[in-house]
């Protein structure tokens, strides 16, 4: 392992995208044993995000693509990944979001990552990133395994200075083997915004790939997702209701379904049940939804 294509997409938040670059580019320079590009979409940022971005790190490998603001997290990855694999000669692929700060050991742990899936299962994988907070120290983001397939109730997989398997994963910090992507291609392109990282790292693990969380802590990011956030339904008239069920920021119940009919498809009737239970019944939904993630 190489030749690494960063993959990420942003749409403002220019202060937190000039420090991931920054994190990357600056270990780009300290490490000498790896090559990195960055291939960034633009989505429709309104803060001169490409244009500080070109003049900030001109003389880095940095490749920024435009988009009008309508791809979100899905499909700007989409657009950056398919510009990587045409520009070619990568031995893998680095999922990164632009809140997230990769930490030095990133790039050490990927290559022993690649060695021990090669040599344990006679291939390459997909090395699942933890990130912890920033200021607390807790995790936030990595490797999870379901615990139930009806409820979906997961379990994180904390790093524990061994390589660990899991089932899914969330793309804060993900690499992706370029041998996986020959077989699995890349991201759905039905998913609006978020769900297609927890859709291809899902799918890849039943199609026989190793995900394998690194040993150590990789990068930090702060949990941006609410620990409950289907409360705010309380509050919400039924028109608000109905349109953040249907809206690719909100519930998106689009990619809910998505996610069920290509993983889980015994779920589906059910959680098409709930999503309009939701709508009309949000107090007893929430009941429900709580009693389920219980179990």
């Amino acid at each position: 392992m190489r030749h690494i294509a960063v993959i990420l997409t942003v749409h403002n938040r220019l202060d937190k995208t000039v420090a991931c670059l920054s994190a990357v580019f600056s270990q780009r320079e300290k490490y000498s044993f790896f090559n990195v590009d960055v291939f960034l979409t633009d989505d429709g940022s309104t803060d001169d995000t490409s244009k500080i971005l070109r003049n900030r790190f001109s003389a880095k490998p940095l490749h920024i693509l435009s988009a009008g603001g309508n791809l979100f997290w899905n499909g700007g990855m989409i657009l950056s990944w398919k510009t990587a694999i045409e520009h070619g000669g990568y031995d893998g692929y680095l999922w990164l979001n632009n809140d997230t700060i990769v930490l030095p050991n990133l790039w050490k742990e990927l290559q022993e990552a690649d060695q021990y899936s090669k040599k344990q299962f006679g291939k390459s994988g997909i090395y699942v990133g933890s990130t912890k907070d920033p200021s607390t120290g807790q995790f936030t983001y990595g490797g999870f395994d379901f615990t139930s397939k009806w409820t979906l109730k997961d379990k994180f997989l904390h790093p524990d200075g061994s390589f660990q398997l899991c089932q899914c994963a969330h793309g804060n910090v993900t690499y992706i083997s370029h041998e996986v992507v020959e077989k699995m291609g890349i991201l759905c392109e039905q998913y609006q915004h978020g769900g297609g990282d927890h859709d291809y790292t899902y799918l890849a693990y039943k199609a026989g790939f190793p995900l394998i969380v690194l040993k150590e802590y990789v990068g930090t990011c702060e949990n941006d997702h609410k620990q409950d956030g289907y409360a705010d339904f309380l509050s919400m008239s039924l028109k608000q209701r109905i349109k953040y069920l249907n809206s690719p920021l909100g519930f998106n119940l689009h990619n809910t379904l998505l996610f069920q009919k290509r993983c889980f498809p015994h779920r589906y009737p059910f959680v098409w049940i709930m999503g309009y239970l939701k709508v009309f019944f949000p107090k007893n939904y929430l009941k429900i939804y709580r009693l389920c993630r219980k179990q």
